[in-house]
């Protein structure tokens, strides 16, 4: 298991191949874990397994409860966050997984995120418009 000191989240990784990954995500605390952003050739797919989430993903806010899904197709713009006090379990897939697994590892190390950007840029986009929002 991997945790993000800055933000609290943990993941663990279920499944790791360049075609999927698959990671079991805890948000521990309320608030963003990201800024938005954008997946250029990954399809993100979240499961709600315990509490809810929120999301914003082209504009549009919704809530997620334990037992739905939230899909974000490659190239949109999302964010995701813990709208609760409450703990937030998850399944999040990446199709395909490119190097995401690296990414997030190496960000929850605390790595320069300018520099990670640049580096992965198939995998994670920050619009310049998100980084103002």
């Amino acid at each position: 298991m991997i945790e993000n000191r800055r933000t609290g989240e943990q993941i663990e990784f279920e499944v790791r191949t360049p075609e999927l990954l698959v990671m079991r995500s805890t948000w521990m605390r309320p608030g963003q874990r990201a800024i938005a952003h954008v997946h250029p050739e990954m399809e993100e797919r979240f499961e709600i397994l315990a509490g809810r989430a929120a999301f914003r993903i082209d504009g549009a806010e919704r809530l997620a409860d334990a037992g739905q899904v939230v899909i974000v197709p490659p190239g949109t713009l999302h964010l995701a966050w813990n709208p609760t006090t409450d703990v937030v379990r998850l399944r999040i897939s990446m199709r395909p997984a490119l190097r995401w697994a690296e990414f997030t590892e190496r960000l929850f190390a605390g790595e320069h995120v300018p520099a990670l950007l640049a580096e992965f840029r198939r995998e994670i986009v920050v619009p310049a418009a998100a980084t103002r929002s």
